[in-house]
């Protein structure tokens, strides 16, 4: 039976992928601005969902690399299926141990961050859930190594998270200068999660939101603005 999920411009085969496509990845994407990169980097692409949103918003080279060979053989896959396949470079690999020989004026990851809850036991799904090979530490130390000097990095995680990812980038020389809050609901007392953007150079920080649902579960006026581009469901 078929897994795969029809976007706009492009679909998403999930069916070797350890983690399944979720509104968390689409919200990144959608929500990440980066000023007319050159290239970008996809850290932990898994399906290839992020690199393929940048390459739809941006139309430029994509280095897109995961750890996972279920996730790897998907992201293939769907960007060979994409009118981006000569734009997008699929790498098999540790982020840390993979020299790149260039440096990218955007990274966008949606990092393994369920650092404090039970591990699943199947390794893969471990892998791509926990920090186990991806600590907030290599992260950030790999963003700062690879990131140009006036470039931007995205991420997404918990809210809970927010403070020690703060902190661990602020240790690797990189500034928080932006961050979306992500509330379940409207009337949501607190978000769940969080994107935040990183620079090398200081610059004013800058603080949105956005409710994902209507108080009867409807999706919100402002969730359907910024995905519009890439949900069927979504009228432009």
């Amino acid at each position: 039976m078929s897994t795969a999920f029809q976007f706009k411009q492009f679909a998403i085969s999930q069916e070797h992928s350890a983690l399944k496509l979720g509104t968390d990845a689409v919200l990144l994407g959608a929500l990440t601005e980066f000023n007319h990169p050159q290239n970008i980097l996809d850290i932990g692409t898994g399906t290839g969902i992020l690199a393929l949103m940048m390459a739809q918003k941006y139309h430029c080279a994509i280095t897109a690399i995961d750890i996972d060979e279920g996730a790897i053989l998907d992201a293939k896959e769907n960007v060979k299926n994409s009118p981006w396949n000569e734009n997008i470079t699929i790498v098999h690999g540790d982020i840390h141990n993979t020299n790149f020989q260039q440096k990218f004026d955007g990274i966008i990851c949606n990092p393994p961050f369920f650092s404090n809850s039970l591990q699943n036991p199947e390794s893969n799904k471990a892998i791509a859930r926990h920090t186990i090979t991806l600590t907030p530490q290599t992260l950030f130390q790999c963003i700062e190594t690879l990131l140009c000097d006036d470039g931007k990095a995205s991420i997404i995680i918990p809210f809970s998270e927010k403070k020690l990812f703060c902190e661990t980038a602020t240790l690797s020389g990189l500034y928080a200068i932006a961050e979306w809050l992500i509330f379940s609901k409207t009337n949501a007392t607190s978000p769940n999660r969080c994107v935040l953007q990183f620079a090398k150079q200081w610059q004013p920080f800058t603080q949105k939101h956005i409710a994902i649902r209507n108080e009867d579960s409807s999706y919100s006026d402002e969730f359907k603005q910024v995905t519009r581009d890439y949900y069927l469901f979504v009228e432009k």
